[in-house]
């Protein structure tokens, strides 16, 4: 936050700094328009000693998960369910929860 003449300023959204490549998405079982367009994607626990609860696309679920092969058996599971919710918990206090709509 900057404040000049009286005014407050919020810093601007940072830029996108990590984009998929498409060797990425060639590895993954699913495209990235299938994934978003059955799922809406949350990601909650504690991330890098700090506590996130967010919406996350494709490129957050890779960020927080850091691994190509975990990403595709979670979705297998996300995929194959028959709940509206689908909750996948990692040992390291990540929660990651795929919604149906």
């Amino acid at each position: 936050m900057v404040i000049k003449n009286n005014l407050v300023y919020l810093p601007q959204k940072p830029k996108r700094t990590w984009p998929i490549p498409r060797k990425i998405m060639a590895i993954l079982k699913y495209s990235k328009r299938e994934i978003n367009r059955n799922f809406k994607v949350k990601v909650s626990g504690t991330y890098e000693g700090q506590k996130v609860s967010t919406l996350v696309g494709v490129n957050g679920l890779l960020r927080f998960v850091g691994d190509i092969d975990l990403t595709n058996r979670i979705l297998d599971r996300a995929f194959n369910g028959r709940d509206d919710k689908c909750v996948c918990r990692l040992r390291r206090g990540i929660a990651i929860s795929f919604y149906v709509y």
